[in-house]
């Protein structure tokens, strides 16, 4: 377990208690492998949700969703979703990575409507660093001409400043590693989010903000992507509003009663003409 990990189980021991409701909303991504494919499914640590697990209706791809605030990092912070692999999901030892795909979108409670993120807000995911790249970064802050190698050690500060979502596309390490695979090729790790605005504050924008991954891992095909949507400041019935808003299709309008006449008498003339054709036959 490195120092990251160490740190990531102790917060996540102290989460907040007061967020329970929130958090008992999230799910895992659920890793597996068919044929060579690396697949996203969905595992719940409890009942699964009673409406069911969420799709996005406009590109058919899993929808997951998780709550900044839920973790004890902060209102600007949060650990969900983990990434659960049962024995036998890879091989052992082997890395799995989360790519980033496109760029961040974002749902406005005033407008109810979706765009680019605003440039205000990022989401930032911080992925595990290569032990090569620690091990190199520390040798040589210590001075060790030896066992320091310049080349590696300058890559720490890019693996340190997390892989950044945002409006204009996804920037830094990526894809980011995940975690690696137990001996039974298993893993159960939760990642630390942040949104920030581009100087590392907090950001200010309140609303729901999606983004777009795949899993990947040496060996195998990469995964069908998947959404993940979090909630920035808003209450339950607004998330839930920005949530059903990708995975609840809008019905086909009605036509207007004028519209609809006119379409009614297109039709009569139509029928006319076709029984005339008909008689002249």
């Amino acid at each position: 377990m490195n120092f990251k990990t160490a740190i990531r189980t102790l917060l996540l021991g102290a989460a907040i208690t007061a967020s329970a409701t929130l958090h008992a909303q999230t799910y895992d991504v659920l890793v597996g492998s068919s044929g060579g494919r690396l697949t996203a499914g969905f595992f719940s640590h409890g009942a699964p949700p009673a409406s069911g697990f969420g799709v996005d209706f406009l590109t058919g791809q899993n929808l997951y969703r998780a709550n900044f605030g839920d973790f004890a990092g902060g209102a600007s912070k949060t650990n969900d979703p983990g990434f659960q692999g049962f024995a036998g999901t890879l091989a052992p030892g082997a890395l799995l990575y989360a790519r980033g795909l496109g760029n961040l979108q974002y749902w406005s409670p005033s407008a109810t409507s979706w765009s680019a993120a605003p440039a205000g807000a990022l989401v930032r995911l911080d992925g595990a660093v290569p032990t090569d790249i620690v091990t190199a970064y520390l040798f040589c802050q210590t001075g060790d001409e030896f066992l320091c190698d310049p080349a590696l050690a300058a890559q720490y500060p890019q693996y340190e400043a997390g892989t950044r979502f945002s409006g204009s596309g996804v920037a830094g390490p990526n894809p980011a590693i995940i975690d690696d695979a137990a001996g039974n090729g298993s893993f159960h790790a939760h990642l630390d989010w942040a949104i920030e605005n581009p100087n590392g504050a907090p950001a200010s924008i309140s609303g729901a903000y999606l983004l777009t991954m795949q899993l990947e891992s040496p060996g195998y095909q990469s995964s069908t992507p998947f959404k993940i949507l979090f909630n920035y400041g808003l209450n339950n019935t607004q998330f839930q509003q920005a949530f059903d808003s990708r995975t609840v299709a809008p019905l086909a309008p009605v036509p207007e009663p004028s519209s609809l006449v006119m379409m009614l008498a297109g039709l009569g003339l139509f029928a006319a003409w076709r029984g005339r054709s008909r008689r002249h036959g």
